[in-house]
């Protein structure tokens, strides 16, 4: 079965790669032999770790959508057979304070640009005999949260995407699968858990910890491998029966 894994020789791009589950998932991907390339906004902490892994670096921003069409088209150029679309961002504020700047961004860069970004490059992927997309969605995108409801609606999308652009690109070869993350631990959230307190979120999932980024990157590699040759059109939860949780029922006694 390890053999199924192996994704050696297989181009990988991952978007918002430099980071959190987009870097684990990058570093996963390069153990198993991928040629990975990763996509940031040009900062220089992205830089030094594209540099430190031997990974190449494109930069674009995901809320001008013509910076997207040429990261596509460089992309192109190169060949591709499994795109992360993980780049994403979180703006907390409930509908009534929402900004209407705020949500813009939120629904351009979680919703939009990955659209747009596949779109370009379904040809692309094709011509691949591996083709893997992977959008990496949320528990949000089913379970609402507060003051949340740009970013929940935008997952949401996102995993509709998924399952619609499978039944699309199925004859193509081409499979197309979602992973929703539950409470991993990255920079994106650090504020919400510090403030909340890392404890009292382990104590609310049943697994009992947060998730580690690694977490994600174990899943992302079955649904790039040969591992799930016939999975397409699926949202994998990966959370630690968070989601689950989430739904309190009232005592029996």
């Amino acid at each position: 079965m390890t053999a199924d894994f192996d994704l050696t020789g297989r181009r990988a791009l991952i978007t918002g790669g430099c980071r959190g589950i987009g870097a684990a998932i990058a570093l996963a991907f390069a153990e198993q032999g991928a040629q990975v390339v990763v996509h940031g906004r040009g900062d220089e902490a992205g830089r030094a770790f594209a540099a430190e892994h031997g990974f190449d670096y494109l930069t674009a921003d995901f809320f001008d959508l013509d910076a997207v069409t040429g990261l596509a088209g460089t992309v192109a150029r190169r060949g591709l057979d499994i795109l992360v679309n993980n780049a994403g961002m979180e703006i907390n504020a409930t509908v009534e304070h929402l900004a209407p700047a705020a949500l813009s961004r939120q629904l351009r860069v979680n919703l939009e640009a990955p659209i747009l970004l596949t779109h370009l490059l379904v040809p692309t992927l094709k011509a691949s005999s591996h083709a893997s997309i992977i959008n990496v969605s949320s528990i949000h995108g089913s379970v609402p949260a507060f003051a949340n409801a740009a970013y929940c609606a935008a997952k949401a999308g996102l995993e509709m995407f998924t399952r619609t652009l499978a039944v699309e690109l199925g004859a193509a070869g081409v499979r197309v699968n979602a992973i929703a993350p539950g409470a991993i631990a990255t920079d994106m959230n650090r504020d919400l858990l510090d403030r909340i307190g890392r404890d009292q979120f382990a104590q609310w999932i049943p697994m009992g910890r947060l998730g580690h980024v690694d977490d994600i990157a174990g899943p992302a590699v079955f649904l790039a491998s040969d591992a799930s040759e016939y999975v397409s059109g699926a949202i994998l939860t990966v959370d630690g029966a968070y989601s689950h949780h989430l739904v309190r029922y009232r005592s029996a006694d």
